[in-house]
């Protein structure tokens, strides 16, 4: 959710840019709600009130009877329309797709970002591309096929790590004006998202290719960008869901569209397929809107906007999405229930998705979680740490009904978790780029997309 590219733009490490200068300024685009305005306040809060890494509070259930978001499938329709109309946009297989010419990304033992977790393996972006180095886009959401089917961990026999990315205020398509400055109007500009899948089955040789996240027109009239941050990510069955701009989106990874021409273009124009330079297109084909006058928000009586979310296969609990809010001096986390016939949120007739669980948890700030059971994992700013650039985050755990306690120092500006059942691995991400130089922790920057397994 956070974006430290916003964070400090003197000085930045020099990087090959992956997609060559767009003609054309998107519009920028506001968050909808006050509500998500406040929340983004909290961001990278260093912890208090955690003497010897131990929160004095603990993990407390709360009402969450007002918590409920209302499903729309009316994209389904269009993008189906859209397939109908254009040969150019027949759905290409993503195993197949994936392995036709991706990008090459390093495994962690040879990443010069260094993770201080016994048996710590994944994999940081390909060398000196603006994916490993640069501001263009920013990693934020992280899950995979071990989210998307528990038992074989598995998607069409290959194990693939998806990251949502956010095109920053450097990205070619962005307003130039002097809003477009740290802190000042990095929130605003927005323009594209993007997901890379890395096919990781074989762990020395991880590959990836991207895809731009989009909405289908009516009436067959191709696609246009979808504007956002691209909060969270989370893979349940066919499904991606991606939190931005007050909204929990869908996409169906059987419907994505390959691209047959690579240009700055997004949409379809005679026959040929572009997307901002990506690989593909994904369409939206739903979306969940809080219901409630005033959208998400971090009041009491507000549903919590998402800032990191994972899915939940627990054998005590309903298999569940998982969203925690960024909030200050504490923050909630919510149960949204799945169903496994449909592999969407759980609805009653009228599309409402009430949620199942809330828990209040003592710490300021969260990225990502996890549930597994009654144990929860966080990545958040340390409670040692200074309101500053560079500054590494930490992971941390804690059960119901009791305190959360500091595990380990990771990566700086660490994004969100994800569980994998069948390897009993928890998944993290980081958006920082910087590495060798930011102090006082130059070997905790740099982007890499690690797992460590539960075995405790």
């Amino acid at each position: 959710m956070g974006s430290l590219a916003a964070a400090l733009t003197v000085g930045a490490p020099a990087a090959t840019s992956q997609e060559p200068p767009s003609a054309a300024a998107a519009d920028s685009l506001r968050y909808s709600h006050e509500g998500e305005q406040r929340a983004f306040r909290h961001e990278q809060r260093p912890q208090s009130a955690m003497p010897g890494g131990r929160s004095r509070g603990i993990i407390t259930p709360i009402g969450h009877q007002g918590f409920r978001l209302r499903y729309d499938g009316s994209d389904r329709g269009r993008v189906l329309a859209n397939e109908r109309r254009h040969p150019a946009l027949r759905p290409v297989g993503l195993t197949s797709w994936l392995g036709n010419g991706p990008r090459h990304a390093v495994r962690l033992s040879h990443c010069p970002t260094r993770v201080p977790l016994s048996g710590a393996d994944g994999f940081c972006w390909q060398r000196r591309s603006a994916d490993d180095l640069g501001w263009d886009y920013v990693p934020q959401g992280l899950t995979g096929s071990g989210e998307a089917e528990p038992r074989s961990g598995r998607w069409q026999g290959r194990r693939i790590v998806a990251a949502s990315w956010a095109s920053s205020y450097s990205h070619p398509s962005a307003p130039r004006n002097r809003n477009n400055r740290p802190w000042r109007g990095a929130k605003q500009i927005d323009q594209f998202m993007k997901v890379s899948f890395t096919d990781v089955t074989d762990s020395g040789r991880p590959r990836y290719r991207s895809a731009l996240l989009v909405i289908p027109r009516s009436n067959g009239g191709g696609f246009t960008a979808l504007k956002g941050h691209g909060d969270t990510l989370s893979w349940y069955g066919p499904y991606l869901f991606l939190y931005s701009s007050e909204r929990l989106r869908v996409f169906d990874v059987r419907h994505l569209w390959a691209t047959n021409r690579s240009t700055g273009h997004v949409g379809v124009r005679r026959g040929a397929v572009s997307a901002n330079w990506q690989e593909a297109a994904l369409p939206q084909v739903a979306k969940y809107t809080f219901v409630g006058r005033n959208g998400c928000g971090s009041s009491p009586s507000e549903t919590p906007c998402f800032s990191g979310a994972s899915i939940d296969h627990g054998s005590s609990h309903a298999p569940s999405l998982v969203t925690v809010e960024t909030s200050s001096p504490s923050s909630r986390v919510v149960r949204w229930p799945l169903n496994p016939s449909t592999s969407l949120l759980n609805s009653d007739r009228n599309g409402l998705v009430r949620a199942r669980a809330g828990y209040r948890v003592p710490l300021a700030g969260p990225q990502g979680v996890v549930q597994l059971e009654e144990r929860f994992y966080f990545t958040a700013m340390c409670p040692d740490a200074r309101r500053r650039f560079g500054e590494p985050y930490c992971l941390y755990r804690g059960d119901s009904g009791g305190p959360v306690s500091v595990w380990s120092r990771t990566p700086a500006a660490a994004e969100n978790l994800s569980y994998w059942p069948s390897t009993d691995q928890l998944w993290v991400a980081n958006e920082s780029p910087y590495r060798n130089y930011v102090r006082p922790h130059p070997e905790l920057n740099g982007r890499v997309v690690y797992n460590v397994p539960l075995d405790d």
